[in-house]
């Protein structure tokens, strides 16, 4: 398969080559890691919020930074695998089309848990941004662009608690009237009433899946990310979304099975 070029105007992309089948087992092993990993914190949280385990730890600041790490790694490889898609735009419908699932289910089902903006809506509306940008983002180097991306991210990343900036070193509030509408969320900027039981908005984590997207594999690639290593990692990885889809309902399910065989 040779080289696709894209026009867009009077900009010229070269996408970037990929070999054999057009997969990286790479991606889809570490892919395939943040799910499981995600998967896990889900089994705790459930453990621990519904059926009243109490576990301290799991309260605790760590628990808050495995969180975020799980968040992280998964916009992280969304990004690094739109970067490296020839059709961006089936990804957004896919994944845009989930997002709406989990909305329409969760205010059916849970109101009181109701999701408006999370993960998968804001990978959907970054995917989007990136495919609409992309004839852009191709003329900036990959480390510039990477370590660009990256300090936008630490630098939006209390958006949604008020400031830009590092706290303790240099934060700048923002002003009161952005929140003060319910409209604005998708930005982070939610105002009083605005409510969502998974919320991330495109600040910080659009430069997030940004930071993702430039790390790009040069054309002649080594042959560890090519052949799969682990094969379950690599199996959840090709088929992430419908895992992410299914996981929460088998997790919920299995345990509601176990209360009864055990009487709890």
């Amino acid at each position: 398969m040779g080289d696709t070029l894209y026009r867009n105007g009077n900009v010229r992309i070269q996408m970037e080559h990929i070999r054999g089948s057009g997969r990286l087992a790479l991606l889809d092993e570490l892919r395939g890691l943040a799910i499981a990993n995600m998967a896990a914190y889900h089994l705790c949280y459930d453990l621990s919020y519904i059926y009243g385990l109490g576990w301290q730890w799991f309260q605790s600041e760590w628990a808050g930074l495995w969180q975020i790490c799980i968040s992280v790694s998964f916009l992280l490889m969304a990004g690094i695998c739109t970067g490296h898609s020839g059709r961006p735009y089936m990804r957004v419908l896919k994944v845009a089309a989930c997002a709406a699932a989990v909305s329409a289910a969760t205010f059916v089902l849970y109101p009181e848990q109701a999701i408006s903006f999370g993960i998968l809506h804001c990978m959907a509306a970054s995917m989007l941004l990136f495919a609409l940008l992309r004839g852009r983002i191709s003329r900036i180097p990959a480390l510039p662009g990477f370590v660009f991306a990256a300090l936008l991210a630490l630098i939006s990343w209390n958006v949604a608690r008020g400031y830009i900036g590092f706290e303790g070193l240099a934060a700048y509030r923002l002003p009161e009237f952005l929140y003060g509408t319910d409209w604005l969320f998708p930005l982070g900027l939610k105002g009083p009433s605005y409510r969502s039981a998974d919320y991330f908005p495109l600040l910080p984590y659009f430069f997030v899946f940004m930071a993702g997207a430039f790390c790009r594999f040069a054309q002649t690639r080594p042959a560890y990310t090519e052949r799969p290593r682990i094969r379950p990692l690599a199996f959840m990885g090709r088929h992430s979304l419908l895992i992410y889809m299914l996981h929460q309902p088998a997790i919920m399910g299995l345990l509601y099975l176990l209360s009864l065989a055990f009487g709890e």
